[in-house]
C-alpha cells in the first residue's frame, strides 16, 4: 500500500488506498474471503482486523498460493455462508460471467454480511486476454442488487483529471518512458486538479461496500 508519487501507478492507488482505510476497513470482519486475490496488496491491512483471512484465485501469483485454488465458472468449494466478509478488488473485469461470481458471493456469505468491491470504468487492456468488462456506477448496482446485494456506499476513484492524469501515465510507461520527475509532476497536478474541479462521471474505478440482504 505504499506507493511513490514518482511511480505510474500513484493516482489510482492513492485513490483506492486511502478509501480501503477509510471506509472499508472498519466494515470488515469475522472470516474475510478475498476472492481473486492475485498478489493480495490489502492483506496486511485486513488480516490484523479479522478472525481468518482466506485467499481464493484461479491461479498462483509468484510464489503466494491461493488457500483455495478455483477453476473458473465453478463454484468455491465451501459451505453457504461461511464467510462475514469478501474482498474483491480489481477482480470483476477479468471475469467472464459477473452474475456467477456475484452469486457465489452471495452464496459463501452470510445474512447482512459485506461485500467490499472495487472494479474499473475506463482502464486500458490488462491481463490480456483475460480482460472482459468494464463497469459504469448503475451496472455495478444494477449486478449487485439482481445477485442479492444491497449497495450501501459507492465512490469513484477520481474524476477526469485523475483519468486523464492516469491515462497519460499509463501511456508513458507502456512505452518504456520513465522519468521520475515527469511522473511526479503528472501525478501531483493531476490529484491537485481533481481535488479543484471534481467529477464524477469520467472515472477511473468504482468502490463500493454493499450488504448481502437475501438469497440470490
Amino acid at each position: 500500500m505504499e506507493v511513490s508519487d514518482r511511480t505510474h501507478h500513484y493516482i489510482v492507488l492513492s485513490y483506492l488506498n486511502a478509501w480501503m482505510v477509510e471506509h472499508a476497513l472498519p466494515q470488515a470482519t469475522g472470516n474475510l474471503l478475498d476472492y481473486g486475490s492475485g498478489g493480495q496488496p490489502y492483506r496486511k491491512l485486513f488480516e490484523t482486523n479479522v478472525d481468518r483471512y482466506v485467499t481464493a484465485d484461479v491461479a498462483v501469483y509468484g510464489e503466494l498460493v491461493p488457500d483455495i485454488l478455483l477453476r473458473p465458472n465453478e463454484a468455491i468449494d465451501c459451505k453457504d455462508g461461511h464467510f462475514d466478509t469478501i474482498l474483491s478488488t480489481q477482480t470483476l473485469e477479468h471475469v467472464e460471467d459477473p452474475d456467477f461470481y456475484l452469486n457465489e458471493c452471495a452464496r459463501v456469505i452470510k445474512q447482512g454480511g459485506t461485500l467490499i468491491l472495487t472494479a474499473p470504468m475506463q482502464w486500458r487492456h490488462h491481463e490480456i486476454p483475460y480482460d472482459y468488462f468494464r463497469y459504469t456506477r448503475f451496472g455495478l448496482e444494477t449486478l449487485l442488487s439482481r445477485n442479492g446485494f444491497s449497495v450501501q456506499s459507492i465512490k469513484s476513484t477520481g474524476g477526469a483529471f485523475a483519468l486523464i492524469g492516469q491515462i497519460l501515465l499509463n501511456f508513458l510507461n507502456e512505452r518504456g518512458v520513465y522519468r521520475p520527475l515527469l511522473y511526479k509532476i503528472i501525478n501531483r497536478s493531476a490529484l491537485w486538479l481533481d481535488r479543484r474541479f471534481p467529477d464524477g462521471e469520467d472515472v477511473i474505478n468504482w468502490m463500493v461496500i454493499a450488504k448481502k440482504t437475501n438469497s440470490a
